[in-house]
């Protein structure tokens, strides 16, 4: 966790991120750091519709195996050359668009800032392995047609080995509260140890950042005891005996 902190720091002090603005996405990650001590990524900031990166972090070749230097002269052409060819397609024709047709709906720009897109993809490194990689994605600024212009990422290592359901969530952030789903979609077919219904993955959200039953009950205005049932179902469903195990088996599987 300590790269990830260093990432943070890297960007903020390109000049490119308001520090509200990256906080409120480091966040989450460093409340579960006692669960997930190994967590590798890095951020960067990608221009459209040119395809350049503006800002890499340390960790972008620790993940890819790319020197940074290279990432640069290259741009997107080389993330696109990398995604896995079962998965390339997926993301063209029909992740980017379901995303930019969400954005075009919403109704003025700070919604659409508000946004995060996350999902995740397999990754062939310069090495020729490939790694699952989950990418969180926000818009910081918008062309004169609302279209995003600049987006901060944060790809993530999922440090899990199995072909995983290529899935995209959108998330709308709220004043102090954790990101609500506003969209989700899977692509892929899913393993029947995923199949989570909305209400299990936003129990899920809170368990995983430490919140008790009591305050996830709040947040959600039900009651604890409705919690402790879906914490049973889930810990039951996801085969794992305690909130730990259930916390690492969703981020490596992209669930959170």
């Amino acid at each position: 966790m300590r790269n990830f902190r260093q990432e943070f720091i890297d960007v903020f002090s390109s000049g490119y991120i308001r520090e509200d603005t990256i906080t409120r996405h480091i966040e989450p990650y460093i409340q579960m750091e006692k669960y997930l001590p190994d967590l590798a990524a890095y951020f960067y900031v990608l221009e459209y519709p040119s395809g350049k990166y503006r800002f890499l972090g340390r960790q972008q070749e620790h993940i890819s195996g790319y020197p940074n230097e290279e990432v640069l002269q290259r741009g997107i052409d080389l993330f696109l050359h990398s995604v896995h060819p079962g998965e390339i397609d997926i993301l063209l024709h029909h992740v980017y668009p379901d995303m930019i047709a969400f954005v075009a709906a919403q109704p003025d720009d700070n919604v659409k800032k508000g946004l995060l897109f996350q999902y995740n993809y397999r990754y062939k490194r310069k090495d020729g392995t490939y790694v699952n990689l989950l990418d969180n994605m926000h818009i910081l600024e918008l062309d004169d047609r609302g279209r995003a212009s600049l987006v901060l990422g944060n790809v993530i290592l999922l440090q899990n080995g199995e072909l995983l359901p290529l899935r995209l969530k959108i998330k709308q952030f709220q004043f102090k509260e954790l990101a609500q789903t506003v969209f989700s979609r899977v692509y892929t077919s899913l393993p029947e140890r995923s199949h989570l219904t909305t209400r299990e993955m936003e129990i899920l959200s809170y368990l995983a950042l430490g919140y008790t039953s009591r305050e996830t009950a709040q947040k959600l205005s039900i009651s604890p005891l409705t919690v402790d049932t879906h914490r049973r179902h889930l810990l039951r469903k996801l085969q794992c005996n305690n909130v730990v195990e259930m916390t690492r088996f969703a981020f490596r599987n992209a669930l959170l």
